[in-house]
């Protein structure tokens, strides 16, 4: 474990981490810090430590929950377009398998024909 000194409104922390993880960590901290900073710009004031990271993790959390919304929509959306593409496919196999089926009983109408003819030139010998 990995221990990492982080600053937020002024105030320092030191937050354990796992090992490796030390630069993700400073760049969370740095979001949040900055949030912080904007957060008490737009207010006019500083609403206290509490208040203050109580209404960032609720900002964090909204956005996090809209993201999660947009990802599932996304995530249908992208399922959908499989199902159609596959169908698609479907359509296509099914379309060639016509096409094939067509040649095959075209070949075979010819093949009869030529028996029919050998047959015929059978019978006249």
């Amino acid at each position: 474990m990995a221990l990492v000194h982080i600053r937020l409104n002024g105030r320092d922390y030191d937050v354990a981490c796992d090992d490796g993880q030390e630069d993700h960590l400073r760049g969370l901290a740095g979001q949040v810090d900055d949030r912080l900073k904007t957060l008490i710009r737009a207010m006019g004031t500083n609403p206290g430590e509490s208040m203050a990271l109580a209404l960032i993790a609720l900002t964090m959390a909204d956005e996090l929950l809209e993201n999660k919304k947009e990802t599932a929509k996304i995530s249908s959306e992208v399922q959908r377009l499989a199902a159609l593409v596959n169908d698609s496919k479907n359509l296509e196999q099914e379309s060639h398998m016509l096409e094939i089926e067509h040649a095959m009983a075209t070949t075979l109408e010819e093949i009869a024909l030529r028996i029919e003819r050998i047959a015929e030139t059978i019978e006249v010998s």
